[in-house]
């Protein structure tokens, strides 16, 4: 089966006109670039199985992927939470204070870092405790 043939034949003809022009651009051969093309695919892809090919009638296939936590990020996580907890409620209390600057200081250290597992976290909780904390920043 001619691959060319096939692709119109499968309405591509804007594809493969596409490639044939790529294919004169660069001066490469259509049978060499397919070639490569193809036997990549191949190789990536060979080793995959479809597991419906060997079921019978309507089977359910049930996956359990085990979910694990990085204790980590979990306790950078809680130590952020605490920590943006209690310079925003010293913010809160202490605007206008002599030493206001030094919580603002240590509330900017604590959003970046909080920021970054937050990234990784996607923790509701702490979005808004980090929304709190720029609010005292701008």
């Amino acid at each position: 089966m001619d691959l060319h043939q096939n692709a119109t034949s499968r309405k591509l003809p804007a594809l493969v006109a596409r490639f044939q022009a790529l294919c004169r651009q660069f001066n490469l051969k259509e049978a060499d670039v397919l070639d490569s093309m193809l036997r990549k695919w191949i190789q990536e892809n060979e080793k995959n199985l479809r597991l419906d090919n060997f079921l019978t009638g309507a089977t359910t296939i049930n996956i359990i992927q085990p979910q694990t936590v990085n204790i980590a990020v979990k306790a950078e996580l809680t130590f952020c939470k605490m920590e943006l907890e209690r310079l925003v409620s010293l913010c809160e209390k202490r605007r206008g204070e002599q030493n206001y600057g030094d919580f603002l200081r240590d509330l900017t250290k604590i959003v970046l870092r909080a920021s970054k597992i937050q990234q990784a976290a996607h923790d509701p909780e702490l979005g808004d405790l980090l929304a709190k904390a720029e609010a005292h920043l701008r």
